[in-house]
């Protein structure tokens, strides 16, 4: 528990901290304060008289540690710290009286970190975002259109609530229970899954005040309230997300929430379902544009604004290197405060050792700063590729809606050629794979999605599109291809782009893929989709290699292709288990060895390729 490591270092504190008021002085403001609560802080235990008089830092830390101890063990008792923010401020009276009196050195060297440590991790620690999607909240205010609070189960409406509203309610009602009962700061952020519209935020907001639970910040600052995060998932949505955020922000029922958080927004950006909505070039162009025009509307209405990136751990879920994807964002579109997910594998592979974890952190710092201090015109787009690359948007959106999105084959044979409706057994997803039990893509997550192409080496949502767009861009004009050196140059997105679709690719195989192909029982079908994926394949490694000048993929980045040949061995026996394994499932046999042999294959497949979904 974070307070008790607060209790531990405040009792080191009071040991290290051995200034006397006979040798230097302190300040009036620390004396005014010892004397404050020497005469209204009683507790057993507590005796001034353990430090001499002129011990005054080790005197007032003792009454630190008791309103430390009281808000661990009697968060009722008016000696307790109501929040982190009281104890803070306890902290830096003693800094500044330190630094007033030639003890600059004593407060970098002991309160420094604490104070840190306090501002980042507070009375809670950790922090937890609580995510519904949209469409289950329109439902739910749909239902709950006249009532007037959702506290208790008494609800005087003309129908009773769905399954799906009552458990909306209940997650309401517990949400609220944990910020009454635990520090308030633990949760403030409420995401907002396949947010497309002003009325989704709005509807949120009337759910969470509707159940009692504060939304606003409180003036005293005990509660920072709850703040919706409307995720931008789709293509669409992100091409609106600015003009919904402006409608809210000039909204004048949202300025008091606004102006409560000291005009404070968290926006989240959707890699994942865009890319399943889009393909790889529309969602990594789209996401820029909102990026850029998010930060634009910001800065008209008023608002600091906090971006959350939604990335995954695979290169088609917005993987890849964090240093290029920061030093990639829009030019002036950085205030140095970043958000992002790390999930999945992810977690071990950069934070399971200090060493990792102290050198990812470093990486990001490094590319925040870099990403705020460059100068005005760099790295900036100018109008002839922005029409190119919205072109090759469009073209690759074109191309990967009728080939993969809209194409019923591809679904199909998707189904039939990776383990998606296997995933269950490996027990490694937090969540079911489809949204509702219709079928389809829309209702297919975006994990699962990229997750059984990863499994079964094809590695689509990573490049498919990307050579098409690209080589009629290249083709379309007489300059085209000096146009695409030039963004590979000159603009990081771009280059950040390629260098994912080459990793994509380089993790793929084909003919690994070819045997996962042969689970899929309508020859022609198997046939006509595997020669589409195939084609685009061989076509965007073709312009790929070109781009970058190099005969094989990832030619350049020794490092990289000779840590995947060295893993591919190791994994091949394991898809080739699995395919057998597929085939015998499918064929109906039904064993708990089975299912325990499919899910050992499925983890150590994701373990091999450093990706799951």
């Amino acid at each position: 528990m974070i307070l008790d490591y607060y209790v531990q270092q405040v009792e080191d504190l009071i040991w290290r901290l051995t200034p006397s008021t006979l040798q230097v002085p302190e300040s009036h403001e620390l004396t005014g304060a010892l004397k404050y609560y020497a005469a209204t802080i009683f507790a057993s235990g507590l005796n001034p008289e353990r430090h001499s008089a002129n011990e005054t830092y080790r005197r007032y830390l003792d009454y630190v540690l008791v309103r430390l101890l009281s808000a661990r063990d009697e968060r009722d008792s008016n000696n307790a710290y109501p929040n982190a923010n009281e104890f803070a401020s306890d902290l830096l009276l003693i800094h500044r009286s330190l630094t007033e009196n030639k003890g600059e050195r004593l407060a970098q060297l002991l309160l420094d970190p604490l104070l840190r440590q306090v501002e980042t991790f507070g009375f809670h620690l950790h922090t937890l975002d609580i995510r519904q999607h949209a469409r289950i909240h329109s439902r739910g205010r749909t239902e709950l259109a006249d009532a007037s609070s959702v506290n208790d189960q008494n609800f005087n409406l003309p129908e009773p609530p769905s399954v799906e509203t009552e458990d909306l309610l209940e997650s309401l009602r517990g949400l609220k229970q944990l910020k009454q009962s635990f520090p308030a700061e633990g949760i403030r952020s409420y995401v907002i899954s396949g947010a497309k519209s002003a009325a989704d935020i709005s509807t949120v907001v009337w759910l969470l005040e509707l159940s009692g639970v504060q939304v606003a910040a409180t003036a005293d600052g005990k509660d920072p309230g709850i703040m919706p995060v409307p995720l931008f998932e789709s293509i669409d949505a992100l091409r609106n997300c600015s003009d919904i955020c402006r409608t809210v922000w000039t909204s004048g029922d949202y300025a008091r929430l606004l102006d409560s958080w000291q005009r404070r927004q968290e926006v989240m950006l959707g890699y994942s379902d865009s890319n399943k909505d889009g393909g790889m070039l529309t969602s990594t162009w789209e996401i820029f544009k909102a990026h850029r025009d998010l930060h634009r509307v910001a800065q008209e209405c008023d608002v600091q604004l906090t971006l959350f990136h939604g990335r995954g751990g695979t290169v088609g879920r917005g993987g890849g290197p964090t240093h290029h994807a920061i030093i990639a964002q829009p030019v002036g579109a950085f205030t140095g405060r970043i958000k992002i997910t790390e999930q999945g594998e992810v977690m071990n592979w950069k934070y399971s050792d200090a060493v990792l974890a102290e050198r990812n952190l470093e990486l990001v710092i490094a590319a925040s700063l870099e990403a705020l201090s460059r100068p005005g015109g760099v790295y900036e787009l100018d109008q002839e590729s922005e029409v190119a690359l919205e072109n090759m948007s469009q073209d690759a959106f074109s191309f990967y809606r009728d080939k993969i999105a809209e194409n019923d084959d591809v679904l199909a044979y998707f189904e039939e050629a990776t383990p998606v409706d296997e995933l269950e057994y490996a027990r490694i997803g937090s969540r079911p794979a489809r949204r509702s039990e219709r079928r389809g893509l829309d209702e297919l997550r975006a994990i699962p999605w990229v997750f059984g192409w990863m499994q079964s080496r094809h590695v689509l949502p990573a490049w498919f599109g990307v050579g098409f767009a690209l080589e009629r861009f290249a083709k379309g004009a007489k300059g085209n291809w000096s146009v695409l050196q030039n963004l590979m140059n000159r603009f990081p997105l771009f280059r950040d782009l390629i260098d994912n679709v080459e990793l994509g690719m380089a993790k793929a195989d084909l003919s690994i893929a070819r045997l996962y192909a042969s689970l899929v029982p309508d020859d022609s079908l198997r046939e006509r989709v595997f020669a589409l994926i195939v084609e685009e394949f061989d076509r965007t490694k073709r312009v790929v290699l070109e781009l970058t000048g190099q005969r094989l993929l990832l030619e350049k980045n020794p490092v990289l292709a000779r840590s995947i040949r060295l893993r591919n061995p190791y994994v091949d026996p394991m898809s080739l288990i699995q395919v057998e394994l597929l085939r015998r499932k499918r064929a109906g046999e039904e064993s708990d060895d089975l299912n325990y042999a499919l899910a050992a294959t499925i983890n150590g497949i994701a373990a091999g390729l450093r990706n799951t979904g």
